[in-house]
């Protein structure tokens, strides 16, 4: 078994073991430098729409999958949902549903890149943010560095991780970016909780170029980052702030662009219209920038795994997960698809 130099954070490197069938040189895909998304060494723009598999039926991954790369896009990015992987501490499956690996192979089956968001906690209006129950009965310092919640993360990365190495691309996968945390910088300021989850995803040989994920201001920005991480925004309008706040040499990136919204249950439905989403996008991809728009198909929260909100009130989530996406719920390919579809031509190959 061959090992993987792994960067830390002061620009070191570590050794990492490669995974046992890695073919491939180990190399990383895509890196950035002076402004730019690089794949291998030639600029390269992620044109990503988010799918989540545990939102979506498995005998309809394949269609759905295939529907969003006929919008143009060239990246399939989806949350790994903690909780739906081990109801019972300890009981840690990828079977049937929740067979990650059988959806990121179908992604790179059909010619998509995978952007993987395995961070613990994924907000997504899913049932506890994807945290356990039985982690947050009992942890009273999540998303932090108390060791009782590190040493629960840590397990559960142990299991899943070794599954999706060797599915990036440095090993022929189509996994080429990975999330560290969720808007962290709405929430928390731990630097070393994210050091920590960035260094233990490199330890287990995750590879691929790092991210992480915040809204469009100052405080969300320092303190959801980390070294030897790209920043990238979540917004639904704002790419003049968002490209003011890129730090330098990185590359602009909406990671979450909202075309649409999730529904509580008594309110309206809510939608944007294909010229409001359209004009960010193309703002964004004018500005040189890489998307990411959530969501392209929303899905359905099957089993009562819809999330709630709290403002005074408490405010569920409809079953629905819609969202007034291009790929609609049932599969229809609405105003928005084919609008996605004539911003993203310019960017593929003839």
């Amino acid at each position: 078994m061959s090992d993987l130099l792994a960067a830390a954070s002061d620009g070191s490197t570590t050794a990492v073991a490669a995974p046992a069938d890695a073919a491939a040189s180990g190399a990383p895909a895509l890196s950035w430098r002076e402004g730019e998304i690089l794949r291998d060494g030639v600029p390269h723009r992620i044109l990503s729409g988010s799918i989540h598999y545990f939102r979506v039926h498995p005998d309809q991954w394949e269609d759905r999958l295939r529907r969003l790369a006929a919008m143009g896009a060239n990246t399939v990015d989806t949350y790994v949902a903690w909780n739906f992987h081990e109801r019972v501490e300890g009981d840690i499956r990828f079977d049937g549903w929740r067979d990650v690996e059988r959806f990121v192979r179908l992604a790179g089956e059909v010619g998509l890149d995978v952007f993987l968001r395995p961070s613990p906690y994924i907000c997504a209006e899913w049932s506890n943010g994807g945290l356990p129950f039985w982690l947050t009965g009992r942890v009273s310092a999540l998303r932090t560095s108390d060791p009782a919640f590190l040493a629960a993360v840590d397990a559960w990365y142990d299991a899943l991780l070794p599954r999706l190495a060797p599915l990036q691309a440095a090993y022929g996968g189509p996994i080429v970016a990975i999330q560290i945390e969720n808007e962290y910088g709405s929430f928390g300021s731990d630097a070393a909780y994210l050091a920590h989850l960035r260094d233990g995803l490199r330890r287990r040989g995750m590879v691929e170029m790092l991210t992480t994920a915040d809204g469009i201001t100052p405080d969300m920005i320092a303190h959801g980052s980390v070294p030897g991480a790209m920043t990238t925004f979540t917004f639904g309008t704002g790419v003049p702030v968002a490209a003011s706040l890129r730090r330098h040499g990185e590359a602009l990136m909406c990671s979450e662009l909202w075309g649409g919204w999730f529904d509580h249950w008594g309110e309206r439905h809510h939608v944007r219209s294909a010229e409001s989403m359209g004009g960010t996008i193309r703002e964004l991809l004018d500005e040189g920038g890489s998307v990411s728009l959530y969501m392209a198909h929303g899905g359905t929260n099957f089993g009562l795994w819809n999330g709630a909100n709290h403002d005074l009130v408490l405010q569920p989530t409809v079953t629905s997960y819609d969202s007034d996406a291009p790929i609609g719920e049932d599969g229809t390919l609405g105003e928005k698809f084919h609008a996605l579809r004539a911003l993203f031509a310019p960017f593929h190959a003839d």
